[in-house]
C-alpha cells in the first residue's frame, strides 16, 4: 500500500500534463485549526481567511476551518510542508477552482448553514472527510460508513459547479479526488441559504456521524477500554456493533454506547457467558432495558 506521502503523487500527476497556470486553475486548501492548528503559523505568508464570520477573536479562529490560497507549483516548500505534517490525515482537503479566493470563500459559505424540515439548524462541517465524502457520494471510499450521496443531485451540482476538484485523504489515509463541473462563472449561483434538508437527508446525517460521536464519547468516559486498540480498528468493530445492538431494539446513543462497552469489557466471551445470553434474550424480549443489564451483569461484577 502507498503511503500518503506518496500518493499525494496522484493529485499531482492529474496536472502533470498542463500546468494549473496553463489551464486557468488555482489550488486552494481549507485546513481544520481544531484538529491541527500549525497551518496558521507556517503558511501565515499565505492568503487565508476563516470560513466562518461568526468566529470572532484568536482563539476562536485556531478552532474554525480556514480556506487558504496555495501555491501552483507542486515542488514549492509549502507543498513539501503539506506533505510532511498533513498528508493521509483529515486536517485539511485541496479544492481545485477556477475561481478566485474571493469567489470561492463566497460560495462556500453558502453551504455553511443546513435547515431540517422541522426548523432546527446546523452547520455543515464539509471541510470533514468523514463529512464531506457521504455528502457526495463518493462510492470508492470503502472506508465510509454511509456512502450516500446525502445531498440531493441540484445540490451536488450547485456545490461542484465552479469546482474542478475536491481532494481528501479517507481513514486510511488513502487520497481521494472528487470532479466537479469546473464551469467558469462569472457570476456565482444564487444558493438557498440554509440549504434545506428532507427527513430522509437528515436521517443520513446523523447516521453518517453516528460512529464518530460513539468513539467520541468512548474516549472521553471509557477511555481504559480503547486507548490500546487502534483508531481505524475501533471504527471498525463500532460500525459492526451498531447493527447488533439494534438487533436488540437498541436506538440512543446511551443504551448504544452501553453495549459497545459490555461487548469491549466481556471481549471473546461476550457470545459464551450464559449471564450475559440470559439477559440480551431479557433485552430482546423487552423484559429489562439496557441500563438494567449493564446494572445486573457489570454492576455484580464490580
Amino acid at each position: 500500500m502507498k503511503t500518503p506521502t506518496h500518493q499525494m503523487e496522484v493529485l499531482f500527476k492529474t496536472f502533470e500534463k498542463y500546468s494549473l497556470a496553463e489551464i486557468g486553475l488555482n489550488v486552494f486548501a481549507i485546513a481544520d485549526a481544531a484538529q491541527d492548528k500549525r497551518f496558521l503559523s507556517t503558511l501565515e505568508h499565505l492568503r487565508q481567511k476563516c470560513l466562518l464570520k461568526e468566529a470572532s477573536g484568536e482563539k476562536a479562529k485556531e478552532i474554525s476551518p480556514h480556506l487558504l490560497q496555495l501555491p501552483r507549483d507542486f515542488i514549492s516548500v509549502e507543498w513539501d510542508w503539506i506533505r510532511k505534517n498533513i498528508a493521509g490525515t483529515a486536517k485539511m482537503t485541496i479544492v481545485i477552482s477556477p475561481l478566485s479566493f474571493d469567489y470561492l470563500y463566497k460560495h462556500l459559505r453558502q453551504f455553511l448553514d443546513v435547515e431540517f424540515e422541522g426548523g432546527l439548524e446546523m452547520m455543515l462541517a464539509f471541510w470533514d472527510p468523514v463529512i464531506l465524502a457521504p455528502l457526495l457520494g463518493h462510492k470508492q471510499d470503502t472506508t465510509l460508513y454511509v456512502s450516500g450521496p446525502i445531498l440531493q443531485s441540484d445540490q451536488i451540482k450547485s456545490l461542484l459547479q465552479p469546482i474542478q476538484s475536491w481532494w481528501y485523504w479517507d481513514r486510511l489515509g488513502k487520497i481521494h479526488g472528487v470532479f466537479g463541473l469546473n464551469e467558469r462563472v462569472e457570476i456565482l449561483p444564487i444558493i438557498e441559504s440554509p440549504l434545506k434538508f428532507t427527513v430522509e437527508q437528515e436521517e443520513m446525517m446523523v447516521e453518517a456521524t453516528f460512529p464518530d460521536n460513539l468513539i467520541y464519547y468512548l474516549k472521553l468516559n471509557n477511555s481504559f477500554l480503547v486507548d490500546k486498540i487502534d483508531d481505524y480498528e475501533l471504527y471498525q468493530f463500532v460500525i459492526n456493533t451498531i447493527p447488533e445492538a439494534r438487533n436488540y431494539h437498541l436506538s440512543g446513543t446511551r443504551d448504544i454506547l452501553n453495549f459497545i462497552c459490555l461487548k469491549l469489557i466481556y471481549k471473546e466471551n461476550f457470545s459464551s457467558d450464559m449471564k450475559i445470553k440470559i439477559q440480551l434474550d431479557n433485552l430482546k424480549d423487552k423484559k429489562v432495558s439496557m441500563d438494567e443489564v449493564m446494572a445486573l451483569i457489570v454492576g455484580k461484577a464490580s
